[in-house]
C-alpha cells in the first residue's frame, strides 16, 4: 500500500490548517525512511489535536496505521487503524478516500494474521468507499488474494480473469494479475500448466523494469517445478535470491533459501540452512525493533502530554499564589498610604529628573539616526541620480537593483538587533503570508537540512525570488493553489513552484518581475525551466 495523503483531493477540506509536521512525514516516505515519517506524522497528530481538526487526526493514523503494517506489525497497524476510524464521517464525501484505505489496510492486516473473516468484512466496508479506479482494482486484487487464502480458487480465478480483461495487455498491472490468475488456476487444477504465462508476465515485467513482478515471476516457477523439475526449480530460485538480495526483501530471500534447502544435498544444504536460519533471526529482530519503536514514539508523545498537564497544574497553583501575593500587598499598601506620601513626592521628583535624562537621550538618538538617514538614503539616491545622468543608456534592470541596495540599507536602520531567525522559518513566514482562503499554499521539503549549505547570498536571492513568484501569482494568475516543493538531489537543489491558475500562453510577455527573477538566477549561475500550459503555472529552478 502507499500513503494514502498522496490521493487526497486538493479541494477536500480547505478550511483545515496548514500543518509542516504532516507535509514533512511525507518528505521522508519519499525517502524510504518510514521511522521518521511515522515520528512526524504523530506530531502532525498532536498539531491537529490542538487545532481541533478531526479530520487532520484521522489522516494521520490511518497513514501511521500503513507504515506500521508494511513493517510486519499487523496488530499495532489495526489498533492505530480502528483509533483512526472514530475521526471520519461515512457520510462526508470528502473523507471516503481515507475511509477506503483504512478499511483496506484493516483487511490487509487481516488477511496478513490468518483472520479470513474480518479480512473479507473490513474490504466489503472498504468497497462503499472505493470511488477510485485504481482504489477499486486493488481492492479487487485483495479481495482474490484473501480467496486464493481461504482456498476458494475457482472464485479467485474468476475475478483475476475480470481484471485482466478489464485492464487490458498493455496496462501495467496486467503482468501481475497475470501470475495471480495463472497461480490461482493451477491450485484450481493441478494437471493446469502455468509456466506459459509465468514467462510471459516475466517477460512484460522486466520490459517494464518491475523488479517486483519480476521476482514473483521467479518465486511462482520455482514453486511449480519444485515436485516436478529441481534443475529448473534451483535456476529460478537463485534467480528469485539474487534478485530479492538487491530489492532488499528478506521475506523473498527466505522464501527462496527454503526452496533451495528443500533441493539440495550435503554441505550445500547445511549452508543454505544457515543462512536461512541467520536472516529469519534477523528479520524477526528487525520487526521486533519497529515495532518496539512505534510503540515508544507513542509512549513518548504520551507521556509528553502527561507531563505538560502537570505543568499546566503547577502553572494555575502558582498563578494563585502570584494574586494571593498581590492582595496582601494591596493591603498592605493601602494601610501604609499615609506613612509613604514623603516617598511618593521624593520618587516623584526623581522621575522628573530621569524623564529629563530620557528625553535628552532621545534627542541624541534621533540627531543620529537622521545623520544615519542622510549618509544611507540621501547620498544613496544622489549616487542613483548621478548615475541615471552621466549614463543614459544604463539598464532598468541596474537601476531597480542599485534601488533595492538603497531600499535594504535604510530598512536595516530601522533594526538595532538583525533577526535571528533560521532560513526555513523565514521561507515558511513568507509563504504563510500568502496563504488565505481563496489560495492554499502547500509546502514540501522546506526544512534546515535543505538550507544548509547554501550559502547566504543565494539564500537572500532566492528569498526574493520565492516573494516574486508568489506576487506574480497573486497579481495575474488567479491560482487557488501552489505547491513549493524543496528538495535536494545529490550535489544539485531544485525548487519546484506550481499553481493552477491561468498558465502561460505562447503570447505571454515577461514583465519585470521575471526579468528580475532571470537576472537573478544568472547571477547565481542557476537554471530556470518553465512548462508553457494553459492548466496552470510549472517551473523549476535548479542550483
Amino acid at each position: 500500500m502507499t500513503a494514502c495523503s498522496e490521493k487526497e483531493s486538493p479541494s477536500s477540506k480547505e478550511k483545515q490548517q496548514a500543518n509542516p509536521y504532516y507535509e514533512k512525514a511525507f518528505v521522508f516516505l519519499d525517502k524510504d525512511k518510514p521511522d521518521s515519517a511515522f515520528y512526524y506524522l504523530n506530531k502532525g497528530k498532536e498539531l491537529f489535536s490542538k487545532n481541533n481538526d478531526s479530520f487532520g487526526i484521522g489522516k494521520s493514523l490511518v497513514n501511521m496505521a500503513i507504515i506500521q503494517e508494511t513493517a510486519g506489525d499487523n496488530f499495532g497497524s489495526i489498533e492505530t487503524s480502528l483509533q483512526a476510524s472514530r475521526f471520519f464521517k461515512e457520510k462526508d464525501t470528502s473523507d471516503f478516500t481515507f475511509l477506503f484505505c483504512n478499511y483496506n489496510n484493516l483487511g490487509v492486516c487481516s488477511n496478513n494474521l490468518n483472520n479470513y473473516r474480518d479480512a473479507a468484512n473490513f474490504y466489503n466496508k472498504a468497497y462503499d468507499f472505493a470511488k477510485d479506479p485504481v482504489d477499486q482494482l486493488m481492492l479487487a486484487n485483495n479481495i482474490a488474494v484473501l480467496s486464493h487464502n481461504e482456498k476458494k480458487y475457482s472464485k479467485a480465478v474468476n475475478i483475476y480473469r475480470k481484471l485482466l480483461d478489464s485492464v487490458g495487455l498493455k496496462s501495467e498491472f496486467y503482468p501481475k494479475l497475470l501470475l495471480n490468475f495463472s497461480r490461482s488456476r493451477w491450485f484450481e487444477d493441478r494437471n493446469y500448466n502455468p509456466t506459459t504465462n509465468y514467462l510471459e508476465a516475466e517477460k512484460l515485467s522486466k520490459k517494464a523494469e518491475d523488479d517486483w513482478t519480476t521476482n514473483a515471476s521467479y518465486a511462482y516457477l520455482s514453486a511449480y517445478y519444485l515436485a516436478k523439475n529441481q534443475d529448473s526449480a534451483r535456476f529460478y530460485s537463485d534467480k528469485m535470491l539474487r534478485l530479492a538480495k538487491r530489492l532488499k526483501y528478506p521475506d523473498d530471500e527466505l522464501e527462496a533459501l527454503q526452496n533451495l534447502v528443500k533441493i539440495s544435498d550435503g554441505e550445500e544444504t547445511h549452508i543454505y540452512f544457515e543462512r536461512f536460519t541467520e536472516l529469519q533471526d534477523s528479520l524477526s529482530k528487525s520487526q521486533n525493533k519497529a515495532k518496539n519503536q512505534f510503540a515508544l514514539i507513542r509512549f513518548e508523545s504520551e507521556k509528553a502530554k502527561s507531563e505538560n498537564i502537570i505543568l499546566q497544574k503547577q502553572k494555575t497553583i502558582n498563578e494563585y499564589k502570584m494574586l494571593r501575593q498581590k492582595i496582601i500587598s494591596w493591603s498592605v499598601f493601602v494601610f501604609s498610604t499615609f506613612l509613604t506620601i514623603g516617598l511618593i513626592l521624593w520618587i516623584k521628583r526623581k522621575r522628573r529628573r530621569l524623564m529629563l535624562e530620557a528625553n535628552q537621550k532621545l534627542q541624541e538618538q534621533r540627531l543620529d539616526f537622521s545623520k544615519k538617514v542622510h549618509d544611507v538614503v540621501a547620498n544613496g539616491i544622489y549616487e542613483v541620480m548621478t548615475t541615471i545622468e552621466n549614463q543614459a543608456d544604463l539598464p532598468k534592470e541596474k537601476i531597480l537593483d542599485k534601488l533595492e541596495i538603497m531600499y535594504e540599507k535604510s530598512r536595516d536602520l530601522s533594526y538595532e538587533n538583525p533577526s535571528q531567525q533560521e532560513f526555513d522559518e523565514k521561507i515558511f513566514t513568507l509563504l504563510s503570508s500568502f496563504d488565505n482562503e481563496n489560495t492554499k499554499i502547500i509546502i514540501i521539503g522546506n526544512d534546515a537540512e535543505f538550507w544548509k549549505n547554501v550559502d547566504l547570498n543565494k539564500k537572500e536571492q532566492l528569498y526574493q525570488i520565492i516573494r516574486e513568484l508568489l506576487v506574480n501569482m497573486k497579481k495575474h494568475s488567479f491560482a487557488t493553489q501552489v505547491i513549493l516543493k524543496f528538495a535536494a538531489e545529490e550535489k544539485d537543489h531544485f525548487i519546484r513552484y506550481k499553481d493552477n491558475g491561468i498558465g502561460i500562453k505562447n503570447d505571454f510577455k515577461e514583465n519585470n518581475g521575471f526579468s528580475n527573477i532571470r537576472s537573478r538566477l544568472d547571477e547565481m549561475r542557476a537554471k530556470l525551466e518553465i512548462e508553457e500550459s494553459d492548466l496552470g503555472m510549472k517551473l523549476s529552478i535548479k542550483f
